[in-house]
């Protein structure tokens, strides 16, 4: 049974997961398998990963996600200790000795985390280091007592993992799963940190906006849920809340919808004027409204895509 188990979650990254394998097999540390998940490629991903023959674990699965394809290496796994590992990024070639050895002499510690380096599409230093640890982190304060940019710089207990359960798979693709994870270790465990960029994440995707608005509201429901006896959780979320009414009416009124972009802005408004308390999300929503109504008075208000459409049949 090894001591560190890698989960890869795999999805359409036939043009960098090569990279991603080699920067495990260049660990120091080589008391590892590899666990890798392919949600459901299209583009030949996985026969870049079948090359690599018996230095790893393939398995094959319906897409539904980068949490279900996560716990599903996880359960696949034997490893003492889970080392998660998205599908473009990289490792230093230490990271996971300098990481076991921190869970080795720290009993108390449940998971470790590292700094991280960003890299651009093509794998080369942009220049910007994320702290593994960031104390000014509203988030991190108040949920995680240590802030951990991404899943890739993180090496956990697998008994921790067991106590608190794995992701959550109402996150259908990347974004936050593991936010709403990290929540729940730091109230069964400390977090330590080794301050050095040791994982570099590759800045190759940008995600549609409203997926990062769909998780934004899961991950604020779900944490009310959880912390929203607690007076200063529950003011940070309330405040979340309002921001997310306020970006998700923006977004409705730019796709067309503006009578339900309004309705999200105007709730929006009347949050942030009440429990949330907060006057700088309380002008986003105002502004916000007075836009989408000076647009019909200019005669440029957004139609949806259907309207857009039936228009163009009329003018052709």
């Amino acid at each position: 049974m090894p001591t560190v188990s890698v989960v890869i979650p795999l999805f359409n990254a036939r043009d960098v997961i090569r990279d991603t394998i080699q920067s495990v097999l260049a660990q120091t540390w080589k008391d590892y398998e590899i666990v890798v998940i392919d949600d459901g490629s299209t583009d030949g991903s996985g026969d870049v990963v079948r090359a690599f023959g018996p230095a790893l674990r393939y398995i094959r699965q319906e897409n539904g996600g980068v949490a279900r394809a996560r716990n599903r290496g996880i359960a696949e796994s034997t490893g003492t200790y889970i080392a998660l590992l998205d599908h473009d990024d990289l490792w230093h070639p230490t990271k996971l000795e300098k990481q076991v050895t921190v869970l080795a002499r720290r009993p108390e510690v449940g998971m470790v985390i590292t700094d991280v380096a960003h890299i651009d599409r093509q794998g080369r230093p942009m220049g910007i280091i994320g702290r593994g640890y960031n104390p000014s982190e509203t988030f991190s304060r108040l949920f995680v007592r240590g802030y951990v940019p991404t899943p890739s710089a993180a090496l956990i207990r697998r008994s921790v993992l067991t106590a608190v359960g794995g992701l959550d798979e109402s996150f259908l693709s990347a974004g936050m799963d593991d936010h709403e994870l990290w929540t729940r270790v730091a109230t069964h465990c400390e977090i330590a940190n080794v301050p050095e960029p040791l994982t570099y994440h590759r800045n190759r995707e940008v995600k549609p906006a409203r997926i990062g608005l769909t998780h934004r509201a899961i991950l604020v429901g779900k944490l009310l849920e959880r912390f929203g006896h607690d007076p200063d959780k529950r003011r940070y979320l309330i405040r979340e809340q309002a921001s997310y009414l306020a970006d998700c009416g923006k977004r409705l009124v730019k796709e067309g919808r503006a009578s339900e972009g309004r309705s999200q802005l105007v709730e929006g408004l009347a949050l942030s004027l009440g429990e949330a308390r907060s006057v700088k999300t309380a002008w986003r929503c105002l502004l916000r409204i007075a836009r989408s109504y000076l647009s019909i008075f200019r005669g440029h208000e957004p139609m949806a895509d259907g309207a857009c459409k039936a228009k163009e049949k009329r003018s052709g």
